[in-house]
This record gives C-alpha cells, sequence and structure tokens, in this order.
C-alpha cells in the first residue's frame, strides 16, 4: 500500500515563484493526494492566482502576516496525510523529490522527517538541507555529499514530515511550530523538540530541489540585509529555542556561547546599523515579555523529553 502524502505551504507575496512550484508538485513522480495553501494576507495578487488556479488546491486565506509559523501551522492541520511535505513557495522540486524522501521514511520507522539535496540560487551553492548546531543557536548546513545519513535537524525549505513525530512534538494542539517566533529559528526548536522525544532526522542526497533563497524578501539572504521586524524576531527566537529545550547543563553551555556571540553581535549592529538597534533591543524585550509562558513550556518540554542533552550534544559543532 503506498502512503498517502499532502503538501502544505504558506504564502506571502509569493507570486513570482508560484507557477514554478507547483508545476514541479504536478510534476512529481509519486503524486500527491493534496496541497494546502495559506496565504498570510499577499498584495501581489498571489492570492486572487491561488484563487483562479483549481486544480484540486485548497486555499485558505489569513487576513494579514501572521508569519510563517501560524501559516504552515495552519496548512499543515488542514491536510490528514501520514505524511506532509512542508514546502516555501521558493522552492522547486526535482520530480523524483516526494518518491525519495518517502522511501527513507518508509525504511525508517524512527525517523521524523527527511530533507533533501539543495541548489540554493542565491548563493550559487549546493548545500544538504540537513544541519548541525553551532552553541550560538546557528544551523551549520550538512554537505552535500555523501550517502544517506541521519543529521540533527531538517531545513523548513523542503521537508517531508511523518504526521505521527509532529503530532508527539506538538506543543499544544495543532502548534507543531511555535507560533510566538513568526519567522526564523522555528526549525531548530522544532528539530530539538523531535529529537528529545526520541525521533531523528535525514538527510537523503536523491531528492534533490532548486531553492531561490528569501524569496518573499526580495532574496534577503543575509541577516543585515532583512527587514528590522524580521531581524528582531531571529534575535528573540535563539533565546526561546533555547530556555525551552536545553536541559540545566546545556543551558549554561549554550547560554554563554550565545551571551558570547552577542558581546561581538550589538557593537557590530551599532556600527553597521546604528539607527535599527533601539528596535532590536526590543527583541530582548519580547524575551522578557515572553518568559513566564516559555518556563511553562519548558517545564512540559522537560518532562516529557526521553533523551535529555543527548538529543542535541552529539550535534554540537563549535562556538
Amino acid at each position: 500500500m503506498t502512503t498517502a502524502v499532502a503538501a502544505a505551504l504558506a504564502n506571502w507575496n509569493g507570486g513570482a515563484y508560484l507557477p514554478t512550484c507547483l508545476a514541479a508538485l504536478e510534476g512529481q513522480t509519486r503524486p500527491l493526494g493534496e496541497i494546502v495553501i495559506v496565504d498570510n494576507g499577499s498584495t501581489d495578487g498571489s492570492v486572487e492566482w491561488l484563487a483562479a488556479y483549481g486544480k484540486g488546491l485548497t486555499l485558505l486565506r489569513n487576513p494579514q502576516n501572521e508569519g510563517y509559523c501560524h501559516g504552515y501551522n495552519r496548512a499543515i492541520a488542514a491536510t490528514d496525510t501520514p505524511y506532509v511535505l512542508v514546502l516555501n513557495t521558493d522552492v522547486y522540486l526535482d520530480p523524483g523529490f516526494v518518491e525519495a524522501a518517502i522511501r527513507v521514511l518508509d525504511t525508517h520507522a524512527e525517523a521524523a522527517a527527511v530533507t533533501g539535496c539543495f541548489y540554493e540560487q542565491a548563493t550559487e551553492r549546493t548545500i544538504g538541507g540537513g544541519f548541525r548546531l553551532r552553541r550560538q543557536l546557528r544551523m551549520r548546513p550538512e554537505d552535500s555529499a555523501g550517502p544517506e545519513r541521519e543529521v540533527f535537524g531538517a531545513s523548513g525549505a523542503a521537508v517531508l514530515f511523518r504526521r505521527a513525530a509532529l503530532v508527539d512534538a506538538a506543543e499544544a494542539s495543532a502548534e507543531f511550530y511555535d507560533p510566538r517566533y513568526f519567522s526564523y529559528g522555528e526549525d531548530i526548536d522544532l528539530a530539538w523538540r523531535l529529537r528529545s522525544m526520541g525521533w531523528t532526522v535525514r538527510y537523503a542526497p536523491e531528492a534533490r530541489a532548486h531553492h531561490v533563497g528569501s524569496g518573499s524578501l526580495g532574496g534577503a539572504l543575509r541577516f543585515l540585509e532583512k527587514p528590522a521586524v524580521f531581524q528582531r524576531h531571529a534575535l528573540k527566537n535563539r533565546y526561546l529555542t533555547l530556555l525551552k529545550n536545553a536541559p540545566p547543563g546545556l543551558l549554561v553551555e549554550m547560554g554563554a556561547a550565545l551571551l558570547l556571540t552577542d558581546l561581538a553581535l550589538w557593537p557590530f549592529l551599532c556600527l553597521r546599523q546604528p539607527w535599527r538597534v533601539p528596535y532590536l533591543l526590543g527583541g530582548i524585550i519580547d524575551v522578557i515579555r515572553l518568559f513566564p509562558g516559555t518556563w511553562r513550556r519548558r517545564r512540559v518540554l522537560q518532562a516529557r523529553s526521553r533523551l535529555g542533552s543527548q538529543a542535541v550534544r552529539p550535534w554540537l559543532q563549535g562556538l
């Protein structure tokens, strides 16, 4: 019996990429059971284009941009297949991507997710969609070369999830991604929760895709190029991930690395983008404001953890 697969996407002003993205989904050698797209208040005409698309696509609308996490949570929850493909609108899958990813999940019952090999248009590099973790809560992308293997986590650009694993790691009903993150760092948080619950993540180099990179932000891939609101979320979310997920020993170790990084980061921002610094410092205020809820989530996650520090320690590399 073949395992049914749905695709879940969130769109925010992705009109330039949607025709190619959806054509690639329709061209998969393993057909998809359904495609669900949540539009996050797009203003570029893409929601009207999607509404006229037809072809079995389910379109859900948010009146405003409620962020990556809320959008994808809603899209995933609207599907009911055992496997669900989370896909960015600026990713174009090779025809065999889904079939290759399914093969990995079918073979590895302990695997929560599988990602593939991406050609990054913005950097003109080919990288693995999996990653290891730096102590400062940044990804270290997996080398694209080599065989299929286990990785710490999977980039949110294109990843096939096992629904049972998502439900297992959810912090609340249909909260697969923490909606307080809005955007950035949510894939690290989810990977940590999955691994803490005893699931694994795998990288399959034969599952290939073309990733434009930060398509909704006009290709603003680097931190300094991104709008201030997204910078603020990125800064805030590192602390939320650490506070929620790290057992006491790692909380001290990785917290020290994060603080050391920020001792260099803030003077750098004062030199490069001084006009943004007051607003970006609000990210620290956000962490303080969200702390009570974060600590409640921490208590639940730490009580549910099956692996403790071993969920992440073998995957840490460098500062």
